[in-house]
């Protein structure tokens, strides 16, 4: 069952890697962000699909060729990342002096594993064949893939079900954007015009019927 407890195998992992260098580290601005000490990005740009991963807690497969050539550091087949928000919790503030620090879990998957696959080709001079990849994928699976369980009890199922929700590690909020606290007067307004959409939708009580002209065709 131990390999069903997510939450678990996150937290033994951030405890190991802790005076360790991240993966990458992530900085975050009310108005851009940027990925270690580099250029500044917006929050609406395509680059900023890097942010949807991380939240997601998947490891960026648009971005592994990039990590692949940079060298950044794999632990257990997962990446750490450290996020330094200095985004205020009210935007009238100034940007905070000492930014809130988390580590993040970046796990991989189905897609980032073929990604590893064809990288893996390409430095073998893209000689694998079909047989080969799968061949590859196979014993990749074999040696990272949690253990199956082919017990037919359904109480076993249920109770690894279990553990799996309860253990699944919290998603971390938004990175692009602050939650609507930040904003009261902006969360109002939007609830205030949909209240709007919604009672121009309604059927009026006192609204007559209208009345249609039929027209007979002979």
């Amino acid at each position: 069952m131990a390999a069903y407890n997510k939450a678990r195998f996150v937290k033994d992992l951030l405890q190991k890697t802790e005076g360790k260098p991240p993966s990458f580290v992530v900085n975050l601005y009310p108005d851009h962000w940027s990925l270690n000490n580099g250029s500044r990005f917006h929050y609406h740009i395509p680059m900023a699909s890097l942010l949807d991963d991380i939240r997601a807690q998947r490891i960026p497969v648009d971005f592994l060729e990039i990590f692949d050539n940079a060298r950044v550091p794999f632990y257990e087949g997962c990446m750490v990342v450290q996020i330094l928000d200095y985004r205020p919790q009210n935007l009238k503030e100034s940007v905070l002096d000492k930014p809130e620090q988390t580590r993040v879990v970046l796990h991989p998957n189905s897609e980032s594993l073929w990604a590893d696959i064809c990288l893996l080709n390409q430095r073998c001079g893209a000689r694998w064949t079909d047989i080969d990849a799968l061949e590859v994928e196979a014993r990749i699976s074999l040696a990272t893939t949690s253990p199956l369980c082919l017990d037919p009890d359904p109480h076993l199922a249920r109770v690894a079900n279990h553990i799996m929700r309860a253990s699944m590690p919290p998603i971390p909020s938004s990175l692009k954007r602050k939650a609507a606290a930040m904003e009261p007067e902006d969360d109002e307004n939007d609830k205030a015009r949909r209240i709007k959409i919604i009672q121009h939708m309604a059927t009026r009580p006192n609204r007559p019927n209208p009345r249609y002209l039929c027209i007979y065709i002979v």
